[in-house]
């Protein structure tokens, strides 16, 4: 029983910060724009949560201050998405070339000023957030809470509000939402803007719960990928991603565990830590053809061709 609550309590650990980037990546991609970016957003998070942690508060953040740490982390994220809005909404140049280039710039750019700073490539905490008891044994960072509330008011939004409404419109169709006199680029630039705090929110959460601190090549590289293939999986419904985010998180769980759980196996721990990104290309390979994406989406749009 033991070990089952664990891995239950590794999976939630994992999902929470794949979630929030998802539905981060959800906003972007309901108003019409692609956001491969989601990674690059998730360790830019990491590293602004771990550089305001450790430099700010010496590596010893008081729970104030973890949440602090969060607030800027999201914010900061949230501001370099606008580059990413930029070249696509304004500079209508190719979404996924502007996504896949801020993911190979972002993590070069945070390991050189970790370096510059601190003399090393990793940026280690202290001590982060603190887990809390549900039953028996079983634990679960606030941060699970976080990741659960999210998904419930994104529902809401989306679906019943009228901001949702309009945000689904200037994905689906931009030329008519234009002429019923919405603009169409303000609605795209708030959802890229969103998709970017919330996956900036997801990399300072993975700073300040299980990995403590910041080492792009090891503790949050990927994780913005995962993202997006759950976004995918989960065929751009807040429930479904949720699902499609706790079956990766498994996969984590998985590749993290097998070497501990199997130790006789003559496989080396490399191969296990694959595992999530060969999943992700099954699923989106098997699924894909199936989600119902925005019909404008990755489609810049121009006034003149309404």
């Amino acid at each position: 029983m033991d070990t089952i609550l664990s891995l239950l309590d590794s999976m939630l650990q994992y999902t929470a910060p794949i979630l929030i980037a998802a539905i981060g990546g959800f906003y972007s991609e309901k108003s019409g724009v692609v956001n491969i970016a989601l990674d690059g957003f998730v360790i830019f998070g990491s590293f602004i949560a771990s550089f305001i942690a450790v430099s700010a508060f010496d590596g010893s953040p008081t729970m104030t201050q973890l949440i602090l740490c969060l607030l800027i982390a999201t914010l900061c994220g949230g501001l370099m998405s606008l580059i990413h809005a930029f070249i696509s909404i304004n500079l209508k140049a190719d979404q996924v070339i502007s996504g896949t280039a801020i993911n190979l710039i972002t993590p070069a750019i945070a390991l050189f000023l970790v370096n510059h700073f601190n003399g090393t490539y990793e940026l280690l905490l202290a001590n982060g957030f603190p887990r809390y008891t549900i039953v028996g044994k079983f634990t679960v960072y606030p941060t699970v809470m976080v990741a659960i509330l999210l998904v419930i008011i994104t529902y809401y939004i989306i679906y019943k509000r009228p901001f949702g409404l309009r945000l689904r419109s200037v994905g689906e169709n931009p030329q008519a939402s234009d002429s019923l006199g919405l603009n169409v680029f303000k609605y795209r630039y708030i959802g890229v803007f969103i998709s970017g705090c919330l996956a900036g929110l997801a990399g300072a959460i993975i700073a300040t719960t299980f990995s403590q601190g910041f080492n792009a090549a090891i503790t949050v590289y990927g994780f913005g990928y995962l993202a997006l293939a759950a976004l995918i999986f989960g065929k751009y419904n807040p429930i479904t991603i949720t699902l499609a985010s706790l079956f990766f998180g498994g996969t984590k769980v998985f590749a993290e565990k097998v070497s501990i759980l199997a130790p006789d196996l003559p496989i080396p721990v490399s191969f296990w830590n694959m595992f999530p990104f060969v999943a992700t290309i099954i699923a989106l390979i098997v699924f894909s053809k199936k989600t119902s994406t925005p019909e404008a989406l990755g489609v810049p749009y121009d006034k003149g061709m309404r």
